[in-house]
């Protein structure tokens, strides 16, 4: 079926070379090209009068022709001709390495899962595929040295103890473990930042190396989402900017993944779907479970997909990972940053003379009274945690640090009144990190932070993906996370100041 002379290889290299030559610097719209590519791959003639208006067409029609006015009919002809030079890109991506490593596995899965009788078109695709998996292998082999994010490497050392197997059922746990990933790292993953998302499906006691279906994967989340509600599951599949929650049609239009659309399909069948769902569920006398199901596949296998085509689980959460990743790419918006729940006031530091080093280093001043100015960020910090007392001897703080519900301790930290002050506060998380110290236990300074309890204090930074979560600071081994429900009780050290 893409099978093409010298001549015409030529001619569609010449077409696409423009595409080619800013690849890299647009990696987003290359990746999205590159799935939609894959799609169109699937479409057969009969389909062609629909294909042509939905948006993943659309958008390679201006891509691999340089026409951007709006396409509502094509001829077959020229859907043979686009399919072809889709074939070439996804070929070209793939030889000159302008592929990331997740839209590798993307690409993969989705030629692999292509609906498509024809032996030797079916025969081609298989080759392409594994000519993706061999490109994907040669990049493993070549990573000697492990370099990765110390929280991404903390998350991974501490999951055990959150207790994800006790807390989700596996496919919306496979779910939860995409969306910490994410937390910790938006995009740009390098092979063992991948290997690493491996490794923690592994860590929560999913099958990652199983082999499960498309079809499978959508009957097993309608069935958790109909035990477990659906609120639960929406927030699993969130996707969150600077100016907020990203719409699930943005998404539907902008990412033609079939694994991910199904996430949001969905989503939207619950949302405004309901009356039809239960409309069928009483023509065909089944539960509205089933109904459901029935129409999640029916849309997926409209969509040229072989719900029974097998793909290993380890590679489907990669491809959901990479998919929420060019969401924000697309749209523009990062992910937003923790910010403090109370302005930084204004506030006038002791003279320098008054100011005496308190560890070796010289980056902590003591300002009296149990106050610590960090030279490094301006700062000033209780050097005992809330419910500790400031002796001013050797022993420093004394006494049992209290532990707070996290609405509780921003009640406090505001009521507090310390070193005549009355501006104290939770930390951002930002700032709180910025106090662990690597390669002891507890890993803060213990000269500037005597007796400081190796446990979970609380910062003053909300998640923005879940209302009832907050961001917190491990001290027994430096580890920062998100997922500490705000009805926990922490330990709370206070902050007042900065630039």
């Amino acid at each position: 079926m893409f099978n093409a002379s010298a001549t015409e290889l030529a001619t569609f290299d010449r077409t696409l070379e423009p595409l080619l030559a800013r690849a890299s610097a647009r990696a987003a719209d290359t990746e999205q090209l590159a799935m939609d590519a894959t799609r169109l791959l699937s479409v057969r003639p009969d389909q062609l009068a629909i294909v042509v208006k939905q948006p993943f067409f659309k958008r390679l029609w201006g891509g691999l022709t340089g026409n951007t006015q709006a396409h509502t009919t094509a001829a077959q002809t020229q859907l043979f001709e686009m399919q072809r030079l889709s074939w070439r890109y996804l070929q070209l991506l793939n030889e000159r390495e302008l592929m990331l490593a997740h839209t590798m596995i993307t690409v993969k899965n989705n030629l692999l899962t292509l609906a498509v009788k024809e032996t030797e078109t079916r025969d081609m695709l298989t080759m392409m595929a594994k000519r993706i998996t061999d490109r994907f292998m040669a990049l493993e082999q070549r990573v000697d040295t492990i370099e990765i994010q110390q929280n991404i490497h903390s998350w991974l050392l501490t999951l055990e103890t959150h207790d994800y197997p006790d807390r989700y059922p596996a496919k919306l746990r496979m779910l939860r473990v995409i969306q910490d990933f994410f937390t910790l790292k938006a995009g740009n993953w390098s092979i063992t930042e991948i290997k690493y998302l491996q490794k923690a499906l592994k860590d929560v006691e999913l099958p990652w190396r199983e082999e499960i279906t498309l079809g499978d994967f959508i009957d097993g989340l309608i069935d958790e989402i109909d035990a477990h509600g659906f609120d639960a599951y929406d927030r699993l599949i969130e996707v969150n900017g600077a100016q907020g929650r990203i719409e699930h049609q943005f998404i539907l239009d902008n990412i033609s993944a079939s694994s991910h659309k199904a996430l949001y399909k969905i989503a939207d069948s619950y949302n405004h779907s309901s009356d039809v769902i239960d409309l069928l569920a009483d023509q065909l006398s089944i539960t509205r479970r089933e109904a459901l199901k029935r129409v999640l596949r029916g849309f997926i296998e409209k969509e040229g997909i072989d719900t029974s085509i097998t793909i290993p689980l380890r590679d489907l959460a990669v491809e959901l990972l990479g998919c929420r990743g060019l969401v924000l790419g697309l749209s523009g918006i990062t992910i937003a940053r923790p910010t403090a729940i109370n302005p930084k006031p204004q506030i006038q530091l002791p003279q320098a003379q008054t100011r005496k080093p308190i560890d070796k280093q010289g980056r902590y001043l003591d300002l009296g009274d149990g106050v610590a100015l960090d030279t490094q960020t301006n700062l000033q910090w209780m050097r005992c945690a809330l419910g500790q007392t400031w002796t001013g001897q050797t022993c420093g703080c004394v006494g049992e640090a209290k532990q707070f519900k996290w609405d509780n301790a921003i009640k406090v930290a505001k009521d507090t009144r310390h070193a005549g002050y009355t501006d104290w506060r939770l930390p951002t998380i930002d700032e709180l990190k910025k106090l662990i110290v690597t390669g002891q236990k507890p890993t803060i300074n213990q000269q500037a932070f005597p007796n400081t309890p190796g446990s979970w204090f609380w910062s003053g930074s909300p998640y923005a993906g879940y209302s009832d979560y907050a961001w917190s600071v491990y001290f027994s081994d430096g580890y920062a996370g998100y997922y500490s429900y705000r009805y926990n009780s922490f330990h709370v050290r206070l902050v007042r100041g900065g630039q």
